[in-house]
C-alpha cells in the first residue's frame, strides 16, 4: 500500500512539473512571437530533460510516471478531426487533388530518409525507427516498437523533423511560388506532423484543416503500411 501511494505521489509530481514546464514554454513562445526554435514542444522537452538530470536521472522511470500523459496523446490526435470536419465541403470538392499529394509525400519522405541510413550501414533498429519520422508521435512510437525500432528515438526524430519543416516552409513556398493555405497546410501536415500542424493552425483555419487531414491520413496509412511490410 505504501509503495502504491509513493508511486501515485511521484507520478502526480512529475505530471505537475510537466504542466508547469509547458506553461513556461507557452510564455516563451509568445514572447518570441512563435519562433520555431522556441516551439512549446521543444522547450518543454528541454526543461523536462534538465529536471530529470537534477531530480531523477533514470529517464525510463520518469516516463513511467508520465504514462497517463502519453495515453492522452491518442484522444488529442483524434481531436484534430474537428477542423477537418469544418472544411469537409472543400475537401469533398478537391477529392484526389488532396489525397494524392498526401500519399506521395507520405511514401517519399520516410523512404528517402531511410535510404540514407541503409546505404550508410546503420543499425537496423535505427533504420526501422527512421521510417516513422513523418507520422505523428503516438503512431510513430507504437509503430517503431512494432517494427523493432526505438520508441523514444522515434519521438526525437518527429520533433527534429517537425522543426526543420516549419523552418524551411517559407523558403520552399518562395522557391516554388506557393501562396495558398491549402498547399501549405498539406505540406505541414504530411512532413511536419504535430509541430507542422500547430504551425498551420496559426496560419489560418483552412491551413489547419488541411494539415490535420494530412497528418491523420498519412499517420494511419503509413503506420498500417509499415506494419504490413515489416511487422
Amino acid at each position: 500500500m505504501d509503495w502504491a501511494y509513493t508511486v501515485f505521489v511521484e507520478s502526480a509530481v512529475w505530471i505537475c512539473l510537466l504542466v508547469l514546464c509547458y506553461g513556461i514554454s507557452l510564455r516563451i513562445a509568445s514572447a518570441s512571437q512563435q519562433h520555431v526554435l522556441l516551439h512549446p514542444i521543444v522547450v518543454t522537452t528541454t526543461l523536462l530533460l534538465v529536471l530529470t538530470q537534477i531530480i531523477e536521472p533514470d529517464v525510463a522511470r520518469v516516463m513511467g510516471h508520465l504514462d497517463l500523459v502519453q495515453w492522452l496523446l491518442g484522444p488529442l490526435t483524434v481531436g484534430l478531426a474537428l477542423p477537418v470536419y469544418k472544411q469537409l465541403p472543400v475537401l469533398r470538392r478537391m477529392g484526389i487533388k488532396v489525397v494524392l499529394p498526401i500519399m506521395v509525400g507520405g511514401i517519399f519522405a520516410p523512404l528517402s530518409a531511410w535510404s540514407v541510413l541503409y546505404f550508410l550501414g546503420t543499425d537496423v533498429a535505427w533504420q526501422m525507427t527512421m521510417l516513422t519520422k513523418s507520422i505523428t508521435t503516438p503512431f510513430a512510437m507504437d509503430t517503431a516498437t512494432m517494427l523493432g525500432g526505438i520508441a523514444g528515438l522515434a519521438a526525437v526524430f518527429n520533433i527534429v523533423t517537425g522543426v526543420i519543416v516549419v523552418m524551411t516552409l517559407p523558403m520552399v513556398n518562395h522557391i516554388l511560388r506557393i501562396h495558398g493555405d491549402q498547399a501549405s497546410g498539406l505540406m505541414l501536415g504530411v512532413l511536419g506532423h504535430g509541430i507542422g500542424t500547430s504551425k498551420a493552425v496559426l496560419l489560418s483555419e483552412q491551413a489547419g484543416a488541411f494539415a490535420s487531414l494530412a497528418l491523420c491520413v498519412n499517420g494511419v496509412v503509413t503506420a498500417m503500411a509499415l506494419s504490413f511490410l515489416f511487422g
